[in-house]
């Protein structure tokens, strides 16, 4: 099971919280039931036929009389994708606080997902008075700010307790027919508890970019304000921008990708300590799902478990393993720059600043952007190299996948690098088998530098691994590439996989990139 959303915010200005309860309990109801005159929710499991032709099974308890807890899961006919929805609310002498999260499992690993609040968000965000998610304001609607009100977007940007991301939506120059207040309105209904959308007027972006500059957004551009103090000096890279041109020719694919990247940090948010009346509570007898689950599918998901433990030990072994080396490393690094009076530049290097490569991302996508950015004398990775991210950014192992994502890519460009210095004991796998400080594990289950025969010579794989290539390297601008780095061995078809060209003893003395993206866009035979 996916989580894909996670909303959570207390309410502490409600006079009365067990009459905010119960209006929160009814909002539930209503949606659950998707009529303005429900019946009331009763202790235990129930069952709804709703819109769609979606089936919905609720699993309904209350502790005490002030907290309540709603677990709706909905299946469509042969669709074999269930979404499920948790939603918990506690009322205590600090306010009233709610949790909502949804989730989806699929048998189907490469289905394309829209990432979105469930409706019951906004309905129990209207119900509430003054919701808010530490320093941030949840609001139910676009915050449109004149020229004179930026100084109220920079003082929301500069909060340190800002816990929510910032989508700042400006409108074009010309006429686009209202198509950007369309656009700002979508990402902020679907966007709606994990994110504050601001939009911008023409004269209010001129102001914007005169008090920010470069790190403002304009011309009917949307950027990105992750959560954390911004301010006009602060690096940019990590606030992600979608310019005009982008919008207006692939308008939804761009809508979409800037919700699935709210939703997807919202993902990985530490649910409160007052949410805990809820856990090992599940209402049912400790022999309720005795006989539910056909012993099949138990073991289908047992021989699952076990292979995900096996890949996730084998992880765990070979960075214990590199890390005792690093340290190992780090240690005689260090002794060497004391015994040659150098300590300050020890501590003065311990902590990344504003300047230097960031030590880790948030997810594949920033990782590819900081490659861009902060690797390009040695790697080239090109925008069409960079494909179908959306899933793998908002998997559950999103985090993981992405820093293994950008330690590769760092590997990529350290090797070329080292190259470019002298180094010429061989080839990508012999640098990495060397044990540089940035070096990849040269292992056949994390590095593979060619594909089998049948992948090579395979009519139906035939092409699929042909890229997009700078020119100085091939004059056809594409080239094969068969050496990649295996982000991960679980994940199925969605593990990422980043394939690339040694060209540093070539032309461009660099290691081109191809491709960044899911395993099913470079199928074989294990996986076809």
């Amino acid at each position: 099971m996916s989580v894909l959303y996670k909303a959570i915010w207390s309410d502490a200005s409600s006079p009365d919280p067990a009459s905010l309860v119960e209006r929160l309990k009814t909002c539930v109801a209503k949606w659950i039931q998707e009529t303005e005159e429900p019946v009331p929710l009763i202790e235990g499991s129930s069952e709804f036929d709703v819109s769609q032709g979606r089936h919905r099974r609720i699993l309904f308890r209350m502790i005490g009389s002030d907290a309540f807890e709603v677990t709706a899961t909905d299946e469509a006919g042969s669709d074999p994708t269930e979404w499920s929805t948790v939603i918990r609310v506690v009322a205590n002498e600090q306010g009233v606080h709610t949790l909502v999260e949804l989730s989806m499992s699929s048998d189907d690993l490469a289905r394309r997902v829209s990432v979105g609040r469930p409706k019951v968000v906004h309905d129990l965000l209207s119900a509430a008075d003054k919701p808010r998610l530490g320093g941030s304001g949840l609001l139910t609607e676009p915050l449109v700010l004149p020229a004179n009100a930026i100084t109220i977007l920079a003082e929301m940007l500069a909060t340190r307790s800002r816990t929510l991301p910032i989508i700042v939506c400006t409108e074009p120059s010309g006429h686009d027919g209202g198509a950007w207040r369309r656009s700002a309105g979508k990402i902020a209904a679907r966007s709606e508890g994990v994110a504050v959308v601001v939009m911008l007027d023409q004269t209010a972006v001129l102001e914007f970019r005169n008090k920010f500059g470069s790190l403002a957004i304009w011309d009917g551009g949307i950027r990105v304000y992750s959560p954390g103090v911004v301010t006009r000096d602060t690096e940019g890279w990590r606030h992600r921008y979608y310019l005009r041109s982008r919008l207006e020719e692939s308008r939804q694919p761009t809508i979409d990708r800037i919700v699935y990247s709210v939703a997807q940090l919202s993902t990985r948010r530490r649910v409160p300590d007052v949410f805990r009346i809820f856990d090992g509570q599940s209402g049912l007898p400790s022999d309720a799902l005795d006989g539910m689950i056909p012993a099949k599918d138990l073991t289908e998901a047992r021989e699952g478990w076990e292979f995900e433990l096996e890949v996730a030990r084998d992880d765990q072994s070979a960075l214990e393993k590199e890390l005792t080396s690093a340290n190992g490393h780090l240690a005689r690094l260090k002794a060497e720059l004391i015994d040659r009076g150098l300590a300050n530049l020890l501590w003065g290097t311990q902590h990344e600043d504003a300047a230097s490569i960031p030590d880790s991302v948030q997810d594949a996508s920033e990782a590819v952007l900081a490659a861009q950015m902060y690797l390009a004398d040695w790697l080239v990775l090109p925008d069409s190299a960079i494909c179908e991210l959306e899933d793998i950014d908002t998997a559950p192992e999103a985090f993981n996948w992405g820093n293994k994502t950008w330690r590769g890519l760092r590997a990529l460009a350290a090797y070329a690098q080292d190259r470019a210095a002298g180094w010429d004991k061989g080839g990508f796998w012999e640098w990495c088998a060397s044990g540089p400080v940035l070096g990849w594990p040269a292992t056949s289950k994390k590095l593979s530098m060619t594909e089998s025969e049948g992948v090579q010579t395979g009519g139906r794989f035939r092409g699929t691994r042909v890229f997009k290539v700078d020119p100085a390297v091939d004059s056809s601008c594409e080239i094969t590439m068969l050496a990649h780095l295996k982000i991960s061995e679980g994940g199925g078809n969605l593990a990422p996989r980043v394939y690339f060209y040694d060209d540093t003893s070539g032309t461009t003395k660099k290691v081109h990139v191809g491709l960044v993206g899911p395993h099913y866009l470079v199928p074989n035979k294990s996986t076809s």
